[in-house]
């Protein structure tokens, strides 16, 4: 869950960072190479840019690590899941399985 928040927020901080860009751009008269607030402006978002790359890059590595470690518990999970149904489902053979069939401990 944290992951896709995470990525989430990547776009959104890659998205404000070249609105800001293309904003300054355009209000940018002549030569804009003179205008040291806009060349800094680029350089801070160039670097934000590789720096959320290189997390993205890192996130799917941990994303398909997340999912090969996940594939391992499905087997598991389906057994468990016929398990429940089938113990939901014992009242249909017998009315006595409607009620709690708590284990008590021994009397001795």
């Amino acid at each position: 869950w944290n992951l896709t928040k995470q990525q989430n927020g990547f776009k959104i901080t890659l998205k404000i960072l070249e609105d800001n860009l293309l904003s300054r751009l355009s209000s940018a008269s002549g030569n804009f190479l003179g205008d040291t607030e806009l060349v800094e402006n680029l350089e801070i978002t160039k670097r934000t840019a590789a720096e959320i790359e290189e997390k993205v890059k890192e996130a799917k590595v941990t994303e398909a690590k997340i999912n090969e470690a996940r594939e391992h518990y499905r087997p598991a999970a389906a057994r468990a899941s016929l398990l429940y149904f089938i113990m939901n489902d014992l009242n249909k053979i017998h009315p006595m399985y409607q009620f709690s069939l708590k284990v008590h401990p021994p009397l001795y």
